[in-house]
């Protein structure tokens, strides 16, 4: 693949065609999705795609839902978790991140 530099103006295009794309991806989540992606915005996780934002919720309400055990569950979580604990300015560990979605899915979603 070739690289070629671009213009500011070109860049400026690109911010703006991926901030139209982000906001008609999050317009496809419904009110349940949204509360839930907010919830993880205000505990200070990085902005994360609406549709993996749904994901994450499905999954853990379908797991919960089955009986699975939190423990496996922080487990299944723990992926996605390492990568939003590295992307996230609070410090918060893998773990911390995990239980956050867990809990915000029981709270706001399933």
């Amino acid at each position: 693949m070739a690289f070629s530099a671009c213009s500011q103006a070109t860049a400026a295009d690109d911010t703006s065609a991926s901030a139209a794309a982000t906001t008609t991806a999050s317009s496809n989540i419904d009110a349940r999705g949204v509360r839930y992606q907010q919830t993880l915005v205000d505990a200070g996780l990085p902005a994360i795609p609406a549709d993996t934002v749904m994901a994450i919720a499905n999954g853990v309400c379908g797991q919960l839902s089955w009986g699975t055990d939190e423990a496996t569950i922080m487990e299944h979580l723990t992926p996605m978790a390492q990568f939003a604990s590295a992307a996230s300015d609070t410090h918060l560990t893998t773990e911390q991140v995990a239980r956050v979605f867990l809990d915000a899915a029981e709270a706001n979603y399933c």
